[in-house]
């Protein structure tokens, strides 16, 4: 069969090319427009003093990167997601298929953006994931932070108690300052013995040897008890220094926490209806052109099938 054949046989099927088009595309459109109306709305995090500061938990040039991470998976990871079900009373599925979040551009703003059937829960739930994630972002370095703290308290009373027994049981309130007083009562003495001597009273001079004598042993008496008692302070001490160290960590973790507060840096906009035009438009022509497609193949087919049949020789 030749191609001018072809075409005078396919001539009666052409309308199957355009009818099951238009029938398709007419099907796709009374499909897709009855479908309920949809509302979207978006809401952005603008974490300027969350993130690259030095005292920051996402500081130095990876920053922005770390907080747009963990605020998308924190927003969609399971914690959020409970939290935002059990308050919202969204299904899982719905929260899940209407949830997006992604960066805005390089910075680290993040957009997050619901859409549901339901127009009265779109803010609400936009704001309960919100809220949620910066609480969980935020939230548990305070509650690690003061964890901290607590561990050093108690690492301090500790050291403290540590030294009132060590004093308590070696009846000295204060070794250091016994020790110093009585260095200061052997100099005392030393130089007493001296004066008289140079006085020539070689006499009293040597009756002060034995109190100087009694004194210096009294004084080397305390040599294991500033050992031991400097162990004690100097335990104390580090355990001071790292309650300090705690301390400003979880003023540093308290302040990020604050400066989380979502009626800070969360802009909520107002929902609107989803434009399904595009959507729409979209489907019946993907829809057209493969029903066009088709067409054209059973056009092919039935001449071809035709030719076959017609041909000599055919039964």
């Amino acid at each position: 069969m030749g191609v001018l054949g072809f075409f005078t046989a396919a001539r009666p099927l052409l309308a199957l090319v355009i009818v099951l088009p238009l029938l398709a595309m007419s099907a796709t459109v009374g499909l897709l427009l009855p479908q309920p109306v949809e509302y979207t709305a978006t809401a952005v995090v603008d974490p300027s003093a969350l993130v690259g500061g030095l005292d920051t938990q996402y500081a130095g040039a990876q920053g922005v990167t770390q907080f747009v991470s963990a605020f998308e998976a924190t927003a969609s990871g399971p914690v959020v997601r409970s939290a935002v079900v059990a308050r919202t009373k969204v299904s899982p599925d719905d929260l899940a298929a209407g949830l997006v979040v992604t960066q805005r551009g390089s910075s680290a703003s993040v957009a997050v953006a619901y859409t549901s059937m339901d127009e009265d829960t779109v803010v609400p739930i936009l704001e309960d994931v919100t809220v949620q994630t910066l609480h969980t972002l935020f939230e548990s370095q305070v509650q690690s932070a003061q964890a901290a703290v607590d561990g050093a308290q108690r690492a301090v009373a500790a050291a403290t108690a540590a030294i009132s027994q060590f004093t308590a049981r070696n009846a000295v309130a204060d070794p250091q300052n016994a020790y110093e007083a009585q260095l200061a009562r052997v100099d005392g003495l030393v130089q007493q013995q001296a004066f008289a001597r140079a006085a020539g009273n070689a006499v009293g001079a040597a009756a002060m040897a034995t109190s100087i004598a009694a004194a210096e042993a009294e004084l080397t008496r305390f040599a294991p008890l500033m050992t031991g008692y400097r162990t004690l302070t100097t335990a104390r001490t580090v355990a001071v220094q790292a309650l300090d160290a705690a301390d400003a960590k979880l003023a540093a973790a308290s302040m990020q926490l604050a400066n989380a507060d979502p009626t800070k840096i969360v802009y909520v906009g107002s929902p609107q209806a989803v434009d399904r035009s595009r959507r729409i438009v979209l489907a019946t022509v993907s829809v057209g052109t493969a029903a066009f497609l088709l067409g054209l193949v059973l056009v092919l087919v039935l001449v071809l099938t035709a030719a076959a049949h017609d041909a000599p020789g055919t039964a």
